[in-house]
């Protein structure tokens, strides 16, 4: 029985590589031996090119850097274009890149929830999703039938506020479950009939114990216990590299070769989110005393 994860000279295009979980995925494609392309729009406007990997000692056949804007379909292609050019058709799409939660600007309720935050948000993480995802289906519709393409995939990345919501930011929330449902049915309907096996699934994490929230939580340490234990059955956050592996999990046909259109909760067993403190509860508690 083979047990390796077949990666190795495959081509997986990441969006969303220079963040956090970003970079992390790249890593780990890269230790995997994939040729790796990083878009992100914090990149100059020059791309890079390392033939040999990102540096000396790592691993892959190739690597590319390229700037984008998600939400330019201009940019979007022509990144594509580039990495295609220098390390061949995209095999598999990992459509990352979004504004995350730590970076939009936080509501108590939605009735101080901009309609022009809305929009951007959604701007951002839906329709920036979507021309990542059509990109690259493109790129396989353009490609000969007779070509042979390994892993050939598509990652959406979501959220569990796309499960649970969003207290106060609706925009974020809304833009997570638009994504890992609605889109992720849509295309997973649509790329095996231009494409013969390819897959598209979604991967929604928890709070994923990155530096951002490790300084939240120093900040306010009670955010540890809303977000990583009140609802969570593990009672704490997700490693980083444990989201970069079910990634790599999913892009692997060798090991999820049928796994097909489904969302993969990476949240520690989060059963849900933590809408009153204890000192909220006892004040809404008609048997205890005021």
């Amino acid at each position: 029985m083979d047990v390796s994860l077949d990666l190795t000279d495959t081509h997986v295009l990441i969006t969303g590589g220079a963040g956090l979980i970003g970079s992390s995925v790249v890593k780990a494609f890269q230790a995997a031996g994939a040729r790796v392309s990083s878009l992100d729009i914090k990149y100059p406007r020059e791309p890079r090119f390392v033939p040999s990997g990102l540096n000396a000692g790592s691993a892959g056949p190739g690597y590319v850097e390229h700037h984008v804007d998600i939400t330019s379909e201009e940019s979007v292609k022509t990144a594509f274009d580039f990495a295609a050019d220098k390390l061949g058709p995209v095999s598999v799409c990992i459509a990352l890149g979004a504004l995350d939660f730590s970076v939009i600007e936080h509501h108590d309720s939605a009735t101080t929830l901009s309609a022009e935050q809305f929009r951007r948000t959604l701007d951002v993480n839906v329709t920036g999703t979507f021309i990542t995802a059509r990109e690259w289906l493109r790129g396989l519709n353009n490609l000969p039938k007779t070509k042979k393409l390994k892993n050939p995939g598509l990652i959406i990345i979501g959220s569990e506020s796309g499960v649970y919501g969003s207290k106060g930011n609706a925009d974020y929330g809304t833009s997570k479950s638009a994504v890992q449902v609605g889109m992720l049915k849509s295309f997973a309907a649509d790329a095996p009939r231009i494409w013969e096996g390819a897959r598209v699934n979604a991967v929604a994490p928890g709070a994923v114990d990155t530096e951002r929230f490790k300084e939240e939580c120093r900040e306010d340490p009670f955010q540890y216990y809303t977000d990583a234990q009140a609802t969570v059955a593990l009672c704490k956050p997700i490693p980083l590299e444990r989201v970069a592996k079910t990634i790599l999990f999913l892009a692997s046909e060798s090991f999820s070769g049928n796994i097909h259109g489904q969302l993969i909760s990476v949240n520690s067993g989060k059963q849900g989110k933590l809408l009153y403190t204890e000192a909220e509860g006892r004040k809404r508690n008609p048997y205890l005393e005021s």
